[in-house]
């Protein structure tokens, strides 16, 4: 088996480059010598990936935050120059989870798993699933994304959670949202689902093809990696007092109960504002508004653990 490494150093406040010296005694234990690449966020991981893809390798493991993986995930799709389509490359996509997020672990049933045992699934070829993806059009770039994707509050709020350093996860964003929340005040925004146009005062819009993002909020509950449907979550405009009170519901799921949420289903998303919003995917920044979100059945080949929601 041939295996590469794609290590972001300083995920995790560092803790990833330790992690990938704990990951390859294990492999080569299995009989396997991998092939290991340092690199930042940015482009280089998915041209490594692409690499890595082109030389037969049977698994790239990115071993870092989302970001990171998103970015190998990259690397690893390929398009059928005619069909205008994605199509899984041979090389399965593996997460060693070191960021401070790492919802995409979470959904392949890996986040909680032992180096030993996520090692385990990497040599294991049983341990392969297809999932569905997100192409994401906008009019500077076109990008994937394999999570949640957003716009509105949520991405206003991830671009002030990107310069808190003493918090990770899921409490990083609560510190960033309590200091944005004062003064956002909604949008206007025109969305098409599947042809269906749907004009909405909203303060943000999630579109998943997972079920968690910020480091375990559910905002998607429903959303599964093999649907092939993307989720699509509205939180209508809400008073501050009234959207501090509903906003613990969406660790638990509950938030879909809310009057001023509504849940949507579709595999072409389209969305604009009068607002200039950022998007949000995979905990990264991907470009402005308008966008376009379109569902890529089963165009990603990945390593999952025995608890992934996964048929």
């Amino acid at each position: 088996m041939f295996v590469w490494l794609i290590v972001n150093p300083r995920a995790g406040a560092g803790r990833a480059a330790k992690v990938a010296g704990d990951v390859v005694p294990h492999l080569e234990r299995a009989g396997i010598e991998p092939v290991i690449h340092v690199c930042s966020n940015g482009d280089e991981p998915a041209l490594i990936a692409r690499r890595a893809a082109d030389a037969g390798a049977d698994v790239v493991a990115a071993i870092g935050g989302d970001g990171l993986v998103a970015g190998v995930a990259e690397g690893l799709l390929s398009r059928r120059p005619a069909e205008d389509a994605m199509v899984a490359t041979t090389s399965a996509l593996a997460v060693v989870p070191t960021g401070s997020a790492n919802d995409y672990a979470r959904a392949l049933g890996v986040r909680q798993l032992s180096i030993a045992q996520q090692v385990a699934l990497i040599v294991d070829p049983a341990a392969r699933a297809t999932v569905d993806v997100v192409r994401v059009e906008t009019p500077s770039e076109v990008r994937h994304i394999l999570n949640v994707g957003g716009t509105g509050f949520d991405a206003v709020v991830a671009e002030r959670a990107m310069r808190i350093s003493r918090l990770r996860g899921a409490p990083r964003y609560v510190a960033a949202m309590v200091a944005e929340l004062p003064r956002f005040r909604g949008a206007s925004f025109r969305l098409e689902i599947d042809g269906r146009a749907i004009e909405t005062r909203a303060m943000m819009v999630a579109i998943a093809n997972g079920t968690t993002y910020g480091g375990g909020m559910r905002v998607a509950p429903a959303a599964h990696l093999q649907s092939g449907m993307l989720d699509v979550c509205v939180i209508g405009q809400l008073s501050r007092f009234a959207f501090l009170r509903a906003f613990p519901s969406v660790f638990r799921g509950a938030h879909t109960d809310h009057p001023a949420v509504t849940m949507l289903t579709g595999r072409e998303v389209s969305v604009e504002s009068d607002e200039r919003f950022a998007i949000l995917g995979d905990g990264e920044l991907l470009g402005e508004l308008p966008a376009t979100f379109r569902l890529l059945p089963r165009a990603l080949s990945v390593v999952a653990g025995a608890g992934a929601p996964l048929a």
